[in-house]
């Protein structure tokens, strides 16, 4: 849905014009986390108020009922293919969409039903997309799933940490792959709740770092990491879920599921907590050898590889809504209130 007056087209020829002005340099900003958190849920209330020109429930980024129930939170070109996808049964060890994945603007849940489901329609390109983001060497994917973990947990981590994304492909040799995604916003450290099941995982009745044994094995069989690195690093709050998905990936490898794996956290720049501290300094846990199995990426980088690489229906509109729904910085100036 177009703002009053102002079509998708001549959104993204702004948005294109403020580039070339430099209105809007991508990366000089560079907001402090919490400016980026509230500016952030501010462009989410905007975008409900101007662009689905909807009411709220309770809470200012949060829809109401009926209106979640429309699937509003997904871009409307393939939003009657995602709440279909939707009512498929999960695993029984894997967890149902939250409520909150449809009413909640701010949180990430969503957010890789609207960026990677449409790929689908265009495996090629998305091939190509991640050969040039991720420097892979892909033959072929062959799926991209949304949530995901391994089965039987058992014989992985034995406990439910899953991809926000998982994309199995064939490298150009022949040999099965992997790619785990991990989609953010505005999060930012993942904190330990004393008591719960993660916490017993990581810690021992004395509060001291003891990993339980497939977190163990995992990490020490990876080598993915320096020997320098404590595993108190590796289970703060601040590195400890970017670890555990990084372990997922090389439980795959060590069960021999497949040959090679690269862990993915995407983020948008602004997200500061992200692109300035969490993953530049967790690649420095790596060997040199394993530092390419971790790869930090901003939205910036991955709608403009979309834009250049795939080729799906609406893919003017879907991106342009991606970049103006969730890269406020550079879209919010753009809104137009509703008289």
């Amino acid at each position: 849905m177009a703002t009053e007056n102002m079509t998708y087209l001549d959104v993204l020829n702004q948005f294109r014009k403020n580039q070339l002005d430099g209105e809007v340099s991508m990366g000089v900003r560079r907001l402090s986390y919490a400016a980026f958190k509230s500016k952030a849920r501010e462009h989410q209330v905007r975008f409900r108020e101007n662009i689905l020109g909807v009411g709220f429930n309770k809470y200012d980024n949060v829809l109401n009922y009926a209106d979640a129930r429309k699937g509003l939170i997904f871009f409307e070109g393939f939003r009657d293919e995602i709440m279909q996808k939707l009512k498929e049964p999960v695993h029984p060890t894997s967890s149902a969409p939250s409520g909150q994945m449809l009413t909640n603007l701010l949180r990430s849940e969503h957010i890789p039903y609207n960026i990677f489901f449409p790929m689908l329609h265009d495996l090629d390109g998305a091939k190509t997309l991640f050969n040039n983001l991720l420097g892979l060497s892909i033959g072929k994917i062959e799926d991209i799933q949304i949530e995901y973990h391994p089965e039987p947990i058992e014989r992985y981590l034995s406990d439910h940490t899953a991809f926000d994304v998982y994309i199995p492909y064939k490298d150009t040799s022949g040999q099965t792959c992997g790619i785990g995604i991990e989609v953010k916003y505005t999060e930012n450290e993942y904190l330990l709740k004393e008591g719960s099941t993660e916490y017993k995982h990581v810690k021992d009745d004395k509060g001291n770092t003891r990993l339980f044994e497939p977190y163990a094995r995992a990490t020490k069989e990876s080598g993915y990491y320096k020997e320098s690195v404590s595993l108190d690093e590796l289970v703060s709050n601040k590195y400890r879920q970017i670890w555990r998905n990084h372990i997922l990936g090389a439980s795959m490898v060590l069960r021999g599921d497949i040959a090679k794996f690269t862990s993915v956290t995407l983020y948008p720049l602004e997200n500061i907590h992200f692109s300035l501290d969490a993953m530049p300094n967790y690649k420095k846990f790596l060997t040199d050898e394993k530092s390419n199995t971790c790869a930090p990426l901003c939205y910036e980088d991955l709608f403009s590889h979309m834009e250049k690489y795939l080729n799906v229906a609406n893919k003017e509109e879907w991106i342009l809504y991606l970049r103006r729904r969730y890269l406020f910085p550079y879209i919010a100036p753009l809104y137009k209130k509703r008289n």
